[in-house]
């Protein structure tokens, strides 16, 4: 009986790759032999693979410089290749760009294998909806990152930071303590004091996921205390390599929504034999389960504050307690409205945004500071130099809570090379270094077109683009952060005094559709990072806390940056197996870590 169960869970499964594989392949194959390619003259590599274009090569965890080729050699508007010759767009170029995300955005949105992968993991959430849906979303979901609101916020940040620092102080004590007997020798090699190695991307995945759970939910899901993070933590910081891994295979995730209704294609998945998939299942049922289990919680808190008539003495509130209050609302309209779908869709997605983006910044900034000593020193006397002031200016302890110095919202977020850094680390490195759309209706957007010639400067001229409809783009955050026409012929560089020689330190003749600080990396248009000021002062308050009190250095790790949709760090080491000589990578960022006062 059980082999006859087995095998009728095969056969469904095939049946449904075959209609899969055969629905595509015809959809393709029209395309390409039918209607007349698209973009001829436009510049591009050619097709990897007849099967898959360029995807293959786009869709890689070593894809990182081939992307910025593409940028470099060919230009803003490169031709690239799908599945069966499917003509598609990598588009760097800033006027094309704009067009794409202001003017002509109507014709273009997220692409269905997004939308529908996305809604598959995290339900109906911001990132799995359009139209009106996602407006009405976006507008429930926008007080929680108010100026108001978030100056409520900053005292959790700061409560989460010095927690932080008291952990990493503690860790690097104990390291010591443990090597002071057996290198006392090496203590001091002169390059810094006592030192102990700290894996800063560990840290920065588990200390935004605390910010986020206790800011947007009112949650703590990692305390911080343990030297292990909780499931919730490991979960969603493989989610998203496993995800990109997989990414031809999620192609099919538009087709894969139409078969049947939802019980039966959670079969197709649990029949599928595959590791990869089996991860992604048991992580997105991690993350609805612990949303529900969430809700209801804090639910229930709400509920017992309401009959205490408790008063919130101008706490922040978290996303949960404002979208219920608006549920409760008596006479609120249904579009001010969300049903428990929504809401734990909602809920996953801010929490899964914050926590990944945001720890993939801060991992680069620690990289980058522990290699640029000076830059790090220059940050280093400027957070000193705002505590001296502070204590001047506040002899009776105001701005301290719980007996610690707190810079206050206005003077953290001013401070000139902090501020310098982080814009810096987010343009040269985005976090998400590409994004996908797709054309909903035939459109003409216009690029400046490089002719080369014999002399190192090319010639440019504007030129047009027709687009069809269904075809796919995409937009290099990336690579248009790094024009040279825009940002000089130093664009390929990290230099954070760029942002203090000019507070607009690109060319002023061309309109970045950025919504922070004329770049990419927050995205822009009606689909931009909702919580892009949240973010900036949580990374602000817990790196300004972190660098008061530690200083990092490099390692002799070798660390390579993946690309995984989000990029993120890995050691790279060679390893001897059965007299063969192996490269493997962990997921990590090890640094140096001593006492600022011990380097004084």
């Amino acid at each position: 009986m059980a082999f006859l169960q087995q095998n009728l869970k095969a056969h469904s499964l095939l049946h449904a790759l075959t209609l899969l594989a055969f629905y595509q392949l015809s959809r393709w194959l029209y395309r390409s032999m039918v209607v007349c390619p698209p973009f001829i003259g436009i510049p591009g590599p050619k097709p990897a693979s007849w099967f898959s274009g360029n995807l293959g090569q786009l869709f890689n965890a070593k894809g990182l410089p081939f992307h910025q080729h593409l940028s470099d050699f060919y230009g803003g508007m490169v031709k690239v290749y799908g599945f069966f010759g499917d003509e598609q767009l990598y588009i760097s170029d800033p006027l094309a760009i704009q067009a794409i995300l202001g003017k002509e955005q109507e014709c273009f949105d997220e692409t269905a294998v997004f939308l529908e992968a996305n809604k598959i993991i995290f339900g109906s959430g911001l990132v799995s909806t359009t139209g009106e849906l996602h407006k009405r979303q976006r507008k429930l979901a926008a007080p929680m990152f108010s100026t108001a609101q978030l100056a409520k916020i900053a005292p959790t940040f700061y409560d989460i930071a010095e927690k932080l620092v008291d952990v990493l102080q503690r860790e690097v004590n104990e390291q010591l303590s443990l090597t002071s007997s057996a290198n006392a020798e090496e203590k001091n090699d002169g390059k810094g004091g006592e030192r102990a190695v700290l894996d800063m991307s560990e840290w920065s995945c588990r200390v935004s996921l605390e910010a986020a759970g206790r800011a947007i939910l009112g949650y703590s899901f990692d305390p911080l205390d343990s030297p292990v993070s909780n499931p919730y933590t490991t979960a969603i910081k493989e989610l998203i390599p496993t995800l990109f891994s997989l990414a031809l295979v999620r192609q099919f995730a538009p087709f894969f929504s139409k078969l049947g209704p939802a019980w039966f294609r959670r079969k197709l998945v649990e029949w599928t034999p595959n590791r990869k998939v089996q991860k992604v299942k048991a992580t997105s049922d991690l993350m609805h389960e612990s949303a529900k289990a969430i809700l209801e919680e804090r639910r229930a808190q709400l509920l017992d504050e309401a009959d205490l008539g408790s008063e919130d003495g101008g706490r922040a509130k978290d996303l949960i307690s404002m979208l219920c209050e608006y549920k409760r609302m008596r006479g609120a309209a249904p579009e001010e409205r969300m049903d428990d779908d929504e809401l734990t869709g909602q809920m996953t997605v801010l929490i899964f945004g914050a926590q990944d983006t945001t720890s993939s910044v801060m991992s680069r900034v620690f990289s980058l500071l522990a290699t640029h000593p000076d830059v790090q020193l220059n940050v280093l006397e400027e957070i000193r130099n705002a505590y001296a002031l502070m204590r001047q200016h506040d002899a009776d302890g105001t701005d301290c809570a719980g007996g610690r110095e707190r810079l206050d919202q206005e003077t953290l977020m001013g401070l000139p090379w902090l501020d310098a850094v982080m814009k810096e680390t987010l343009r040269l490195y985005p976090p998400v270094p590409f994004v996908r759309r797709t054309c909903t209706k035939e459109a003409s957007i216009p690029y400046t077109r490089t002719i080369p010639d014999n002399s190192n400067t090319p010639f440019t001229s504007l030129a047009s683009v027709r687009i069809p409809k269904g075809t796919t783009l995409f937009l290099s955050i990336a690579g248009c952060n790094r024009i040279r026409s825009l940002w000089g012929d130093d664009a390929g560089e990290w230099k954070p005094e760029r942002w203090l020689e000019s507070t607009q330190p690109y060319s002023k003749d061309v309109k970045i559709p950025g919504a922070h600080s004329g770049m990419l990396s927050f995205l822009g248009g009606g689909r931009s990072c909702i919580g892009y000021r949240f973010a900036m002062l949580e990374m602000k308050i817990i790196l300004a806390t972190v660098l008061s009190s530690l200083v990092f250095s490099p390692t002799e790790d070798r660390i390579v940056w993946n690309l995984a949709q989000i990029t993120s760090p890995s050691v790279c080491r060679a390893v001897e197996r059965e007299g063969r000589v192996l490269v493997e990578e962990t997921k990590a960022l090890p640094l140096f870590a001593a006492f600022d006062d011990a380097l004084g």
